[in-house]
């Protein structure tokens, strides 16, 4: 078996192509260390590279062996970029397998488009000349790149909390499964090219596959921006239930001042009867019950923000009525240093959270702590609950005990915002406490 100078040229021409659209694609999720993560991917591929060498040299390319090598290979490469990208492992496995499928499409048009301009092909596969394969590469390496940038990685971006991933990854897994043992034995292996008659199935195989991936990342788009939505709803929702008895609290505190201004004659005539008759003892004692009644009164103003005033009360009324202790600490101005949209999500979804892990606790005493502090430009949210149960987690994210209509992107919408910020998300939990702390800079990016 004679290895040609060409051979080691299209196979590099395949791996530069696959590096370069996952380097440009994703270079920014790269996680750390780079360097360190890159070099393990590198040899990861090298160590699958190599055994699906050899499995070639060994049982040759007519082997019915060989598509199983195939598969067995390409889903060794499937996790190397799980070494690499910050992306849960169902989002890594459908990124490597379209394109691995891109590179095995390459290999069928240069093919085809070898035996249509020839009218012959090389007896095999290893005398194959470059031409065809650069050719096919630069003209398909633009779609494919626009494919990825705007298709591929704005559905992989905004749609990390759907669990559709843990299963999607299985639609290119079983196109390249297809492709290794029916495509390339037929297309590929020189020997059983079938001819001209069928020089048309390598075309409709490119646009139906990639036509299914569109069609699939169109979907994925779609099922995130309507789950964002529902979110967004959600939250408005909450702020208006919040403002309204917010409203409801101020209209019963302005009834309620009003009767202290119409009571307030008779405490005088009180206190003037008691001075009279010279009961000191008596007018001091009057005064603490009229001063204890009066710290009873919780206008719901801690920050002067209208917005962060609404959710708190609005929060702590819910769980002060569920028997929940509630402690509050705010220390902030009344212009807040990022917008009331974006205080809003973080507030509302970790206030829900807390509350709704509350409300879950059967055992224990319940409560909620929080606190907002303000220096400047910074702003520290922090929120402390008790809770009942264990905490789910995932590649590295929380999963929600929510409604299943919720999707369980709360959590996801608050890092979104804290990365708006160039903020540090912090998130700790023991046996029976769970504590989320954001610090956010005030200036977004």
């Amino acid at each position: 078996m004679n290895i040609t100078p060409s051979f080691f040229v299209i196979a590099a021409a395949y791996v530069v192509t696959v590096v370069i659209i996952l380097y440009w694609t994703f270079k920014d999720k790269i996680m750390k260390p780079v360097w360190g993560r890159l070099v393990a991917a590198i040899a990861a591929f090298a160590a699958v590279a190599v055994g699906g060498s050899m499995g070639y040299v060994i049982f040759g390319p007519d082997s019915y062996v060989q598509p199983f090598i195939t598969v067995v290979t390409a889903f060794g490469c499937f996790f190397i970029p799980y070494i690499v990208l910050d992306y849960n492992l169902g989002q890594c496995l459908f990124i490597s397998g379209v394109v691995k499928c891109y590179a095995d499409d390459i290999a069928l048009l240069a093919t085809s488009l070898y035996y249509l301009v020839s009218d012959d092909l090389p007896e095999t596969y290893l005398g194959f000349p470059v031409w065809p394969v650069l050719l096919v590469t630069a003209v398909t390496f633009p779609l494919i790149m626009l494919f990825y940038r705007k298709l591929v990685r704005p559905a992989l971006d905004c749609s990390g909390f759907l669990k559709s991933w843990s299963y999607t990854w299985l639609i290119p897994f079983m196109v390249n499964t297809m492709y290794a043992f029916f495509m390339q034995p037929g297309f590929t292996v020189i020997s059983d090219f079938p001819g001209e008659k069928f020089l048309f199935v390598p075309y409709m195989w490119v646009l139906l596959t990639f036509g299914a991936y569109v069609i699939l990342t169109l979907a994925l788009l779609g099922q995130s921006q309507n789950a964002q939505l529902q979110e967004g709803l959600h939250i408005s929702e909450t702020q208006i239930n919040a403002q309204q008895k917010q409203l409801e609290n101020l209209q019963a505190h302005i009834s309620e001042t009003s009767k202290l201004r119409h009571d307030m004659r008779h405490h005088l005539l009180a206190i003037k009867a008691y001075a009279q008759d010279g009961k000191c003892r008596d007018i001091l004692s009057y005064l603490e019950k009229c001063i204890a009644f009066m710290d009873q009164r919780d206008p719901g103003v801690w920050s002067g923000n209208p917005v962060v005033d609404a959710l708190l009360g609005y929060y702590k009324g819910n769980a002060e009525d569920e028997g929940i202790r509630t402690e509050l600490h705010v220390e902030t101005d009344k212009h807040l240093p990022v917008s009331d949209t974006d205080i809003c999500i973080i507030l509302g979804n970790l206030l829900e959270n807390a509350y709704e892990a509350c409300m879950r606790q059967k055992r224990g005493e319940r409560f909620i702590k929080i606190r907002l502090h303000q220096t400047g430009d910074v702003l520290i949210v922090m929120v402390e609950n008790s809770y009942e149960g264990t905490v789910r987690r995932e590649d590295g994210r929380f999963l929600s005990s929510k409604a299943e209509m919720r999707k369980g992107i709360g959590i996801t919408s608050v890092l979104d915002v804290c990365k708006k910020y160039n903020g540090i998300p912090k998130i700790e939990y023991t046996g029976s406490l769970f504590k989320v702390s954001i610090l956010l800079n005030g200036i977004s990016k």
